[in-house]
């Protein structure tokens, strides 16, 4: 049976803040003693039984702490990408390789980092300035109003590439992106079906870089990629991928049996 690859982002793909939560919703993370993170109970359901022949790689900018927090179903992935694509973990440990590897270009671009770093820390508008895990910077707005500001000043001003998502900027190094990271997993997928789950622009790099990409309609008009499938719903996005998935898993199936 063809194997079926699907590179998933994490939140507000397959999981969701507690400010969003329903009932029923499943707690996977945890911070500071509080409820963090939650997942659909039919999601946590349905990845705590995959198809033998389909291997789920969550793909996160989060770091490995962020990423290390989220209590995802036991069993349902052993490997995993973090740190927007810099960081390859195999069952919980960190590929030194892939990680050095990365590393080389995040250091090219490191002196211009603590530079901003330096300029932005201490800044009353902003509730965090970190640099994540060697590779990239990261700040947070403390109000949504203070976003315009920030993207205006620095968009176009580095030669980082500069990623917006709610109130989070993003500086990332070009080459450490998760479309790029994809591509190298996938060299030791021989026939697979490569697919990738994505709700933000950081996600794009990999979406275009698949067999098929899950995306929300808002990502419809950004997305060149022709071979989509296109959430319009209401509902819950993480299960429209699960369901999408196993949708093709099944079509597959038939296909080849025929």
């Amino acid at each position: 049976m063809r194997k079926i690859l699907l590179a998933s982002d994490l939140d507000n793909t397959l999981i969701h803040s507690y400010k969003h939560k329903r009932e029923g919703d499943i707690c996977v993370e945890m911070l500071n003693g509080a409820e963090q993170g939650f997942m659909s109970a039919k999601v946590h359901a349905q990845l705590s039984s995959l198809p033998d022949n389909v291997e789920l790689v969550p793909l996160t900018t989060r770091s490995v702490a962020q990423f290390e927090r989220i209590q995802l179903p036991e069993g349902c992935y052993s490997r995993a990408i973090t740190t927007n694509g810099a960081i390859l973990i195999e069952k919980g440990i960190q590929n030194e390789k892939w990680r050095m590897s990365e590393k080389h270009y995040a250091d090219e671009l490191m002196p211009l980092m603590e530079k901003l770093r330096a300029e932005l820390d201490g800044n009353e508008k902003l509730n965090v300035v970190r640099i994540v895990d060697e590779m990239y910077l990261y700040i947070s707005c403390a109000k949504p109003e203070y976003v315009g500001e920030f993207m205006d000043r620095y968009s176009t001003l580095t030669e980082l590439d500069v990623m917006l998502s709610g109130r989070k900027i993003y500086f990332l190094p070009p080459e450490i992106n998760k479309g790029k990271a994809l591509k190298r997993l996938a060299q030791g997928e021989k026939d697979a079906f490569i697919f990738a789950a994505g709700d933000s622009t950081i996600d794009l790099p990999m979406l275009e870089a698949v067999d098929l990409a899950i995306i929300p309609e808002a990502l419809d008009s950004l997305l060149e990629n022709p071979n989509r499938s296109v959430f319009k719903g209401d509902g819950d996005f993480a299960e429209f991928v699960i369901e999408t998935l196993l949708d093709k898993c099944k079509k597959i199936t038939i296909k080849r049996h025929f």
